[in-house]
């Protein structure tokens, strides 16, 4: 069971005659209000801080297309739900999400990797410094 939130907790508090007076009505609605706020902005808050490890790319643009607090509202905790919000969003908008890198550029880089090896190599052992007198030599 959910804990109770400060409005039920001060209602209990008020004497039974004041919990339904028409001057506290208005007020006990605000603070409902704000906490249903504040709720929405922890929810919202915490989708924002896992958005980046997840790769999504425009968070505010799926909370548009997304309503964040009906998703998160059947699940246990906040965690769970959030993976749940996630790999429903991933498979309904996947173009939301950051591809991962094509084969191609990897064997590019790869490909990049043994050319800077040999220089690395080549400048551990001397041989730049020595390429590097020679044409001084010769400028000379």
């Amino acid at each position: 069971m959910p804990d109770k939130t400060h409005t039920d907790q001060l209602k209990q508090a008020l004497p039974e005659a004041l919990r339904d007076a028409k001057e506290i009505a208005p007020h006990l609605e605000r603070l409902a209000e704000l906490e249903r706020d504040h709720a929405s902005a922890a929810l919202e808050r915490a989708f924002l801080e896992r958005a980046p490890r997840e790769g999504l790319l425009h968070p505010a643009d799926a909370l548009k297309l997304e309503p964040l607090a009906e998703a998160l509202a059947g699940a246990a905790d906040t965690e769970t739900g959030l993976r749940d919000y996630f790999a429903k969003l991933r498979q309904a908008r996947p173009w939301l999400f950051a591809k991962p890198p094509a084969a191609g550029a990897e064997k590019l880089s790869d490909g990049a990797l043994p050319r800077l090896d040999k220089l690395r190599a080549a400048m551990s052992h001397g041989a730049l410094t020595r390429q590097l007198q020679a044409v001084r030599i010769r400028r000379r």
